[in-house]
């Protein structure tokens, strides 16, 4: 049975106070769509465009693109009044993302919530400060049921005092990946922030995909094209992921053998992310 995987290779960050935007967000040609009540609105206009980022959630939130909403952190008043409105909702789906997760305990409590409303939202975290890179590995192996997982940037180079660059961001970004890979989630990268150089984009998306990321946010439509080209896979990845996942299928052992590699469900769930993202570009059926 083939495993049903969603493409994400890039996620559209678009202003909850916008909702003129909404509808030409979900046109975009990005697999995901994140209505942003945190960074992107002002904090007298926060109350104001809830409702119209609930609403978003309530329209087609089964289909493609992927449906997520940011709020506040959960820490501050602001955030729980979000997530708590989010959860009495009915016939809300999709995901909400969390931002500056420190610790699991947070989210095993948000979870807890979502349990006793018998809400079907999907939580995701984004890692952003330094506790959270020291804690990620501990928030991801106890927090099984995480949709995907972002890497923030912004906010860690200003609490590490330096430029959003490379270097000084580099472990942070490897850490993170080097713990989604191990808990088998989803991680995206930041967007990139001079959004309006083409080849930057390109850059960054493509070191991004080389050090491991699944997909990467971006914060203009502009960029979409670039992101999902470099992150959709090329024929010869698309050709060995099928005869991966035609192996495993066959076999009556759960492993394979391909060229000499061991096939096994971890692998397969791997090869599948590479046939979502390649019928995501029309590449294959």
């Amino acid at each position: 049975m083939t495993i049903s995987i969603s493409p994400r290779r890039s996620l559209l960050f678009t202003p909850a106070n916008r909702p003129a935007l909404y509808s030409k967000a979900v046109t975009s040609g990005a697999d995901m769509i994140c209505i942003d009540l945190e960074d992107a609105v002002a904090s007298d206009q926060k109350q104001a465009a809830r409702a119209e980022a609930l609403n978003f959630l309530l329209h087609d939130s089964q289909a493609t693109p992927e449906r997520v909403i940011r709020i506040n952190s959960p820490n501050t008043a602001i955030g729980q009044e979000e997530f708590d409105d989010a959860i009495k909702k009915e016939h809300i789906s999709g995901t909400i993302l969390i931002p500056k997760v420190e610790s699991s305990y947070q989210i095993l409590e948000l979870h807890k919530q979502l349990s006793k409303k018998g809400s079907p939202l999907k939580l995701a975290i984004m890692i952003e400060t330094i506790v959270g890179v020291e804690n990620c590995f501990d928030i991801l192996a106890n927090n099984s049921h995480l949709d995907f997982v972002m890497f923030g940037g912004a906010d860690l180079a200003a609490e590490l005092g330096t430029a959003v660059a490379p270097e000084p961001l580099a472990y942070g970004r490897s850490r993170l990946i080097y713990a989604a890979k191990h808990a088998q989630v989803d991680v995206l990268d930041m967007p990139c922030l001079n959004f309006k150089d083409l080849d930057q984009v390109d850059k960054e998306s493509q070191d991004a995909k080389c050090l491991g990321f699944t997909g990467k946010a971006v914060i203009h439509p502009g960029n979409i094209k670039n992101v999902n080209s470099i992150f959709t896979p090329t024929k010869d990845e698309l050709d060995l992921a099928q005869r991966f996942v035609d192996a495993y299928q066959n076999s009556t052992t759960g492993v394979a053998v391909v060229e000499g590699r061991l096939v096994e469900k971890p692998v397969v769930r791997s090869m599948e992310l590479i046939l979502a993202r390649g019928r995501a570009a029309g590449l294959i059926p």
